[in-house]
């Protein structure tokens, strides 16, 4: 039993983090299911693993991804909380993606995620003070040619229901594993997509942790869960 346990310790520590799918039968040494389960959960009780999705384990230590909302964008989101009070927000720098790039500028915009049915309603609330600076739901050549990502221009686009959303303080801000999927798909993001977001994924995952399971079920809602498991097979 105990040669069995350290068996998928050495395993785990040869892999960012694997799904119990992925430890190969001479590691288990026809180990049954259940029993599997048993040691996987009980290498967690000691601190020797570590769940981070369903089904899905590193032995690495805990690094989280964090997300803090800058000054200008907690001012946005308390003042447009206040205005619509029943709407929901995700409200961010892009600036947060930074430690994902590799030598990329910086990007400063803000971005304002909301429902739909008040997107147009808080683009005007924000465009008397914001005229130039201000973009609604850009399209990729809107992008590439009116928005200079050094800038603080601001944009407002769609809150994707049941976006994984985390708090700073008040402020409801993106996840690592929205971030990813967004990076990879938005118009507004273009400059990350293809082999940039490849290296975004490759740097989360070994760096910060990582929740699949939630990484899987947004990209699944994005229509992207194909090209993530794609590229998460090309990373390990």
């Amino acid at each position: 039993m105990v040669g069995v346990s350290n068996s998928i310790v050495t395993f785990a520590k040869s892999l960012q983090q694997f799904a119990v799918d992925d430890i190969p039968t001479e590691v288990i040494d026809g180990v049954a299911r259940n029993t599997l389960s048993w040691h996987l959960s009980n290498l967690c009780r000691q601190g020797k693993l570590r769940r981070i999705g369903r089904g899905i384990y590193t032995a690495h230590s805990s690094n989280t991804f964090q997300v803090k909302a800058n000054a200008k964008a907690r001012s946005l989101y308390n003042t447009l909380s206040r205005q619509f009070p029943l709407a929901d927000f995700c409200v961010y720098s892009g600036g947060i993606i930074t430690p994902l790039l590799h030598d990329l500028t910086p990007n400063k915009s803000i971005y304002i995620e909301t429902n739909r049915e008040v997107m147009e309603s808080v683009f005007n609330v924000l465009l008397p003070k914001n005229k130039g600076r201000l973009f609604l739901s850009p399209t990729q050549k809107i992008a590439s040619t009116y928005i200079d990502f050094g800038s603080e221009n601001i944009i407002v686009k769609p809150l994707v229901t049941e976006s994984p959303l985390m708090l700073d303080g008040k402020v409801p801000v993106p996840t690592i594993e929205k971030l990813l999927v967004d990076t990879r798909v938005d118009p507004d993001f273009y400059y990350l997509h293809g082999y940039e977001n490849l290296e975004m994924l490759r740097t989360a995952i070994t760096h910060y942790d990582v929740n699949r399971t939630r990484l899987l079920r947004y990209a699944d809602r994005r229509n992207e869960k194909e090209s993530i498991l794609n590229d998460l097979k090309e990373i390990q």
